[in-house]
């Protein structure tokens, strides 16, 4: 018999497993031009060229040497090649043009959409903000290889992605001399959803007119939705509130019925007409307490940057100020949309329950006059700090704060077409100085910055002939 003990003594002692590493080195490519972009995704690719005729690829060329006249706030002289083991994002495009006319596309199409861009020459990078709080960053590469070219890569770094992919598509067509950003803003105006916003208006003319009182009754319902997620003490819940209003608040997205009723709850905090013919058990049916927090909400916001008596954040950099900074734009943006609704000249046409007017009685609830009760009760749920004068220093900040001081302007211009109480306001705290400024900046870089601040302009310019 074998000696099993001795077998066992013979065998060498197991050694102790130790993890190894590998690495395997990605060769960077030959070429990120054509190669780089079919090599993959060939079956996504969509030639675009093959819809269009002739004349309209030359028409497209055709911009080209307006665009490329203009000065460009971005300069970039020198751009970096692209990382060995650096991805690049599906939202990029390669282009083979000279370096200053792709920059002068890029900060075009930005200034035409409307988009707040931090530029940087070193590193030839781009931070943009949309309206929509939607934050992007631009990066350009440069290519190495047989074939050299300049890399368009726009990143998402916040808010909603599918506006991020609307804006992105647009930019790096305009970057690549596909799209001109001028004529597309010509035929779709200056919003990134004016062209689904046009499909959602078509659907709702199609739809069955349902009864005013239970159309009525729903946007009551979906204002107190938005009541309830303001009033918590979730941030995001009341960014959720806000942006709740902001649709209901504008007539592309709900229809001029719903929209007037939740205008009416943001500037007089009521939803009833101020026609005093409204019966007084009607009145008691309706708790309109929500209605008055919603108001007492959105001018906290946009006077004290915060809601009820907690405290006001400043652009510090915090998580709390940023998020106050996103709930401060959809307030002016809930006023704007409210102003602008309120001041429509259709406004009687429009009321989601009109009413029969007796002879020889005028009717009280007009732009004017809904204008100036906003003004006057502004004043005392604020502490008696003007709405007014809140606006217009919003609007100083033009250079830093594009979209506020957009909505802002909005805010101003509506106020002073309705009520020539307030137009002479305005002129005696010197908006006509600050209205010019802020144009100038929009003319540079903000193409609704420039309409709204146009309109402003006009209106305290000219007199009040009635």
């Amino acid at each position: 018999m074998p000696n099993n003990n001795q077998d066992d003594d013979r065998k060498p002692a197991a050694k102790p497993s130790v993890p190894q590493f590998q690495s395997v080195a990605i060769a960077r490519p030959q070429s990120i031009a054509p190669s780089f972009a079919r090599s993959s995704y060939d079956t996504e690719i969509i030639d675009k060229g093959s819809y269009f005729t002739s004349d309209e690829k030359k028409k497209s060329k055709e911009p080209k040497e307006s665009i490329e006249k203009k000065p460009s706030p971005w300069s970039p002289t020198e751009l970096r090649t692209v990382p060995a083991f650096y991805p690049l994002e599906r939202s990029s495009r390669f282009v083979e043009d000279e370096l200053s006319e792709v920059v002068v596309r890029v900060s075009e199409a930005n200034r035409l959409l409307s988009i707040h861009a931090v530029y940087c020459n070193k590193t030839a990078t781009a931070t943009l903000l949309t309206g929509e709080n939607v934050e992007m960053h631009l990066s350009l590469w440069k290519t190495s290889g047989k074939q050299e070219g300049i890399v368009i890569e726009i990143q998402r770094r916040k808010g909603d992605s599918i506006a991020f992919h609307r804006y992105s598509r647009c930019i790096l067509d305009a970057a690549a001399g596909e799209l001109d950003i001028q004529d597309h803003v010509e035929k779709n105006g200056d919003d990134i959803d004016a062209v689904f916003s046009k499909n959602v208006q078509r659907l709702l003319t199609l739809e069955k007119p349902e009864d005013s009182k239970s159309e009525a009754e729903n946007a009551v319902i979906a204002i107190e939705i938005a009541h309830g997620l303001i009033m918590k003490d979730r941030i995001d819940a009341r960014q959720l509130g806000l942006e709740s209003l902001c649709l209901l608040t504008d007539p592309k997205k709900t229809g001029i019925a719903t929209a007037v009723i939740a205008s009416r709850v943001v500037l007089l905090g009521s939803a009833q007409e101020m026609d005093s013919s409204a019966s007084q058990e009607e009145a008691l049916l309706c708790d309109e307490t929500p209605f008055q927090e919603i108001r007492e909400a959105v001018l906290s916001l946009i006077q004290f940057r915060r809601i009820g008596d907690a405290d006001d954040f400043d652009d510090d950099g915090s998580d709390e100020s940023e998020h106050i900074t996103i709930l401060h734009n959809l307030a002016l943006a809930v006023l704007a949309n409210a102003l602008d609704v309120m001041a429509d000249d259709d406004l009687d046409s429009v009321a989601s329950a009109p009413e029969e007017v007796p002879a020889g009685r005028a009717r009280l609830d007009t732009s004017e006059s809904i204008s100036e009760k906003f003004m006057e009760d502004s004043l005392e749920c604020s502490d008696n700090r003007e709405i007014m004068k809140t606006l217009i220093s919003e609007l100083g900040k033009a250079g830093m704060k594009p979209h506020n001081a957009c909505l802002s302007a909005k805010c101003i211009g509506c106020l002073c077409r309705a009520s020539e109480k307030a137009r002479k306001r305005a002129e005696e705290l010197g908006a006509k100085t600050v209205v010019q400024t802020a144009l100038e900046v929009g003319t540079r870089t903000h193409l609704k910055l420039q309409k709204e601040c146009t309109k402003v302009m006009s209106s305290l310019t000219e007199t009040n002939t009635d």
